[in-house]
């Protein structure tokens, strides 16, 4: 009978790494606590018509692609209408002054970045994946021949998750106190609405700003023009304001109508927080050989390509099962 492995984490990195394993003949399961797949690709669905139900991405704000491997699957995705080209250029919004700066092509999606986890653990499914989501795991323990994952038997485990996470859930204590050095930075996510077009910029960089990192026009990067805009704050700001996030709400949406000189009424907003939102580069932590980790920690670039180029090479930490 084959061997078996767990993935605990259904985000980009816990996908990646499930399809390699099934690819070579591993029986996988994947765990995930959320209610939804897909980790940092957070959406959230508007509330108020004529714009009831929209999507929002409130996580990772896009994408960009600079290896061969990954533009494999990102032609795919755009060969099935699941992502697009969305731009190259980015305002910046520094002292007040506003320039633009060239980078490379940023993606998005119709239906939000979550929706690339969705259809992806479709797929998996029709491999013969088990997918559990809405399944928190609180405890894994190495044993000499098997890993025990709430007391389920597997050949090996891969923990799809920053290493704080994976902290919370290992037993060896020597492990336990390594995972939790990684460093994790907080952000905080609030979108709004407005009451005419969409604003004129595609997103723009905020630069030496006590609140505000980054704004984004979730109606140009979703190609519907929406007059939704996205506003993620520093991580200075968000460390200390973790807790009754509502209370910035409104802070967060002034500055960002400041910033892009909105003077049209909100009609509707929202918060959430992303208390590991970006994850310090960091030294992977050596593993059990029956257990590895696997995340966009572990580029000198954290980036949802670096996510799904490093649970592809997953097998490289589980030499035990080749």
């Amino acid at each position: 009978m084959p061997d078996s492995v767990a993935v605990i984490g259904s985000g980009i990195s816990g996908i990646s790494a499930a399809h390699k394993l099934v690819d070579n003949g591993f029986l996988v399961t994947i765990f995930d606590q959320g209610k939804n797949p897909g980790g940092r690709l957070g959406l959230r669905s508007l509330r108020n018509p004529p714009f009831i139900n929209r999507p929002v991405d409130v996580g990772a704000a896009y994408f960009t692609v600079s290896q061969t491997q990954f533009q494999n699957k990102v032609d795919q995705w755009q060969s099935l209408g699941l992502v697009h080209q969305w731009t190259d250029t980015f305002h910046v919004f520094k002292d007040y002054e506003i320039t633009t700066t060239t980078g490379p092509m940023r993606y998005g999606a119709k239906k939000g970045l979550r929706s690339l986890a969705i259809h992806e653990l479709a797929e998996l499914t029709k491999k013969g994946v088990t997918h559990l989501q809405e399944r928190k795991i609180t405890s894994v323990v190495d044993k000499k021949n098997k890993v025990l994952v709430e007391n389920q038997e597997f050949d090996a485990v891969v923990f799809a998750m920053p290493g704080l996470q994976a902290a919370r859930i290992i037993q060896d204590k020597d492990l336990k106190k390594e995972l939790s050095k990684q460093v994790c930075l907080p952000v905080l996510s609030a979108w709004f609405v407005i009451d005419s077009d969409t604003p004129k910029y595609d997103a723009m960089f905020v630069n030496d700003h006590e609140v505000i990192s980054l704004i984004i026009n979730d109606g140009k990067r979703r190609k519907d023009n929406a007059p939704v805009v996205n506003v993620l704050t520093t991580n200075d700001y968000a460390k200390t304001r973790l807790e009754n996030i509502d209370y910035y709400l409104d802070e967060i949406v002034d500055h960002g109508l400041e910033i892009w000189n909105i003077k049209s009424d909100v009609v509707e907003k929202g918060i959430t927080r992303w208390s590991m939102a970006q994850v310090a580069p960091s030294s992977r932590v050596a593993m059990p050989e029956r257990m590895a980790i696997v995340g966009d920690a572990y580029s000198d670039n954290p980036r949802i390509e670096a996510a799904w180029l490093d649970g592809v090479a997953v097998l490289s930490q589980l030499e035990v099962l080749n």
